[in-house]
């Protein structure tokens, strides 16, 4: 009966890390994704946003949430975007799949 319970609470906490623990990943290393210049933003700013992959059309879609599309940075895994929110910039740097923010031209 004990072991049941066990292996129903392992079981349970596979289930939560499999649905949320991309979120929680990307909400403790926040702080590392973020370029230090960026940190007291009160005002929306332009923004490049570097991934440590190729992304797909998931991944752009994605972006285009926070701030305009402004094509890429020199390479493809480098993204532009424009007029991010400093609200936005927070949520940014919670995503597990961001490698960095840096700031944009």
């Amino acid at each position: 009966m004990r072991s049941a319970r066990i292996r129903m609470a392992i079981g349970a906490l596979l289930i939560a890390l499999i649905v949320w623990g991309q979120d929680i990943v990307g909400l403790v290393t926040a702080g590392t994704r973020l370029d230090p210049s960026l940190r007291g933003a009160t005002d929306p700013v332009n923004v490049v946003v570097a991934l440590a992959f190729t992304p797909e059309n998931f991944h752009n879609e994605r972006l285009r949430r926070y701030g305009v599309f402004a094509g890429r940075d020199k390479t493809v895994d480098r993204i532009r975007l424009r007029m991010v929110t400093p609200e936005n910039l927070r949520r940014l740097s919670h995503i597990a799949w961001v490698s960095r923010i840096e700031p944009g031209r």
